[in-house]
C-alpha cells in the first residue's frame, strides 16, 4: 500500500504537467492557466455552498450523522483535489461534488474497512509475556535475587560473609 502512494504522489504531477502542456500548446499559455484558475474558483464555491447544506442538514438533523461525516469528508477531499492545478485533479474534484457518488465511495470504502478489519482480527493473536510474583510475599521471587543475598536469606543472617 506504501509503493502504491509513493507512485500516485510521483505520477500525479507528471500526468497534470503533460496534460497542461498539451493543451497549452493547442491553446495557449494564458486561456490554460485561466481555464485551471476558472474550474479550481467554481469547484471551491460549490464546495463551499454544499458544505454549508451539511452544516445546516447536521444543526436540523435531517439526515443521519453517518451520511453527513461522509458528505463532509469527501467535500474537504474535493476542495483539496481543486485546490491543486491541473485538469485531472479538478476532474476527481468535480466527481466528488457528486452527492450520489460520494455516498457510493463511502460505502464501498466502509465495506472494504470492515472486510479487512475483521480479516485482521481474526489473524491477530495478542501474547503478553512477563514476570509476576506472588502478592503474600510482596518481593521479587528468589531466582531474581543475587546470588550472595539468596545465601543469606537461606541461613537467616543479614550480615554479610567476608
Amino acid at each position: 500500500m506504501p509503493l502504491i502512494i509513493l507512485l500516485l504522489i510521483l505520477a500525479v504531477p507528471v500526468v497534470e504537467l503533460s496534460i497542461l502542456i498539451d493543451i497549452g500548446g493547442e491553446i495557449g499559455a494564458f486561456p490554460t492557466v485561466a481555464l485551471c484558475l476558472l474550474t479550481a474558483g467554481v469547484g471551491l464555491t460549490i464546495v463551499r455552498q454544499q458544505g454549508l447544506a451539511t452544516l445546516q442538514s447536521i444543526q436540523k438533523q435531517d439526515q443521519r450523522i453517518g451520511t453527513s461525516i461522509v458528505h463532509g469528508f469527501f467535500l474537504a477531499l474535493a476542495g483539496v483535489f481543486l485546490l491543486i492545478p491541473g485538469f485531472v485533479t479538478d476532474i476527481i474534484g468535480g466527481l466528488l461534488l457528486v452527492p450520489p457518488l460520494r455516498l457510493w465511495l463511502g460505502r464501498g470504502i466502509a465495506r472494504w474497512v470492515t472486510v479487512h478489519k475483521a480479516d485482521t482480527m481474526q489473524r491477530g493473536n495478542i501474547v503478553i509475556e512477563g514476570e509476576f510474583w506472588s502478592a503474600e510475599e510482596n518481593r521479587a521471587p528468589s531466582e531474581t535475587l543475587p546470588h550472595e543475598e539468596r545465601d543469606r536469606e537461606s541461613k537467616g543472617t543479614d550480615k554479610p560473609e567476608n
